[in-house]
């Protein structure tokens, strides 16, 4: 795999330990993939990978900024070598004395380390912030994750369009009823087909769209609101695409509609607002109003929340939510920075309207980095 080169110039010494699949410092520092926890030793621009003689070779092939470190080469068992020893050995190799870690890493670890003597501090600032701004290399990963979201929405969209409405508005596809789960897969096996992974996705009809992060579970129904949220990550790359649209299969009642254009407005206004230098929160706030005009303020009612009831949008990497965020805080938007764009209304019982747009901030503006149907309704 192609490797970006590290951009950022570091001081100290900082240690992680978990599987690349996870820690994303490690993927983004080594573009390195395994499934294991492995210790990772970043000193400047010099970087450190301890590896299993399994994941060696590959390690060796594909770490290409890393020294390769295996158990022997350290002085220790292949087996049986506790965590701790491993750490203790590679530290002691490369004479370091002080660590900062994050506040992921283990306690029980960190407290091995301090008792062998050493310094173990807690890195300050955001880690993820060094992430934020992407090299053109990674804008490519995302926006290829962003067009197989795309087509995996197509194809939800297909199914829909395809499903019969029967009594009470109950949907049936290939002569079986439609549900969550079904729709999720299908969803899913269109992802996997194109090499991402999508654990989380959300089908949720009616009500429960409500609730911003509820996957949906039953029936679908004609009539009701469906909210279709689709974030999948690259089974190579550790990249992510992130998108959501909002259907009504059938006939939309002129409430939804009316719901459905507010969020629509709120986007439009914030992609228009998006440019360098400009602030999250002055994005957040311009959204927050387009939608308080059209009659949906933020509120509590029977100890719910409605109205708006979110940020705007997050980073995407090597993460699902990373920096910068576009919220409450005051967060300026730089020139690569990969971010969503997803207002929405809540209600109960009459369920949720959200979309979302994936885009990177140009020296300009901002540009979506795949696109999709928006239509509401789907006949």
């Amino acid at each position: 795999m192609k490797k970006r080169k590290i951009r950022k110039k570091s001081t100290g010494a900082f240690l992680y330990f978990g599987p690349p699949t996870d820690e994303a410092e490690i993927r983004y520092h080594t573009g390195f993939m395994a499934p294991d926890a492995l210790f990772f030793l970043r000193l400047g621009r010099i970087h450190h990978l301890v590896v299993s003689v399994l994941e060696e070779g590959r390690a060796r092939r594909t770490a290409r900024h890393a020294e390769i470190w295996n158990f022997e080469r350290l002085g220790l068992p292949e087996k049986g070598a506790r965590p701790a020893d491993v750490a203790l050995a590679l530290l002691k190799k490369v004479k370091v004395r002080r660590v900062f870690v994050t506040n992921e890493f283990p306690m029980v670890l960190a407290d091995a380390l301090r008792a062998a003597g050493l310094r173990v501090e807690a890195e300050t600032g955001t880690r993820e912030g060094a992430r934020a701004v992407k090299t053109a290399w990674e804008i490519r990963q995302i926006a290829n994750a962003q067009r197989a979201t795309a087509k995996a929405m197509r194809r939800a969209r297909a199914i829909l369009r395809e499903a019969d409405i029967r009594r009470a508005g109950a949907l049936f596809w290939q002569g079986r009823p439609l549900t969550s789960e079904r729709l999720r897969a299908e969803i899913e096996i269109e992802l996997l087909r194109q090499e991402y992974l999508s654990e989380g996705t959300i089908v949720a009809c009616g009500a429960e769209g409500a609730d911003p992060h509820s996957r949906g579970h039953g029936p679908l129904r004609a009539g009701k609101l469906i909210i279709l949220d689709i974030f999948p990550r690259h089974r190579v790359t550790g990249y992510w695409g992130d998108m959501t649209r909002t259907v009504v299969k059938g006939q939309a009642t002129p409430e939804q509609v009316r719901r459905y254009r507010a969020v629509c407005r709120a986007q439009t206004a914030a992609l228009r607002a998006i440019r360098p230098g400009v602030s999250g929160a002055t994005v957040h706030g311009q959204v927050a109003a387009v939608i308080e005009r059209a009659g949906y303020p933020r509120r509590r009612v029977r100890n719910r929340e409605e109205g708006f009831i979110h940020g705007t949008g997050h980073g995407v990497g090597l993460q699902i939510h990373e920096a910068p965020r576009i919220s409450t805080r005051d967060n300026p938007l730089r020139a690569g920075h990969v971010v969503t764009v997803e207002p929405g209304v809540y209600a109960h019982p009459i369920g949720g309207v959200r979309m979302e747009d994936l885009v990177v901030v140009t020296r300009k503006g901002c540009r979506i980095l795949a696109r999709a149907p928006k239509a509401l309704v789907i006949p």
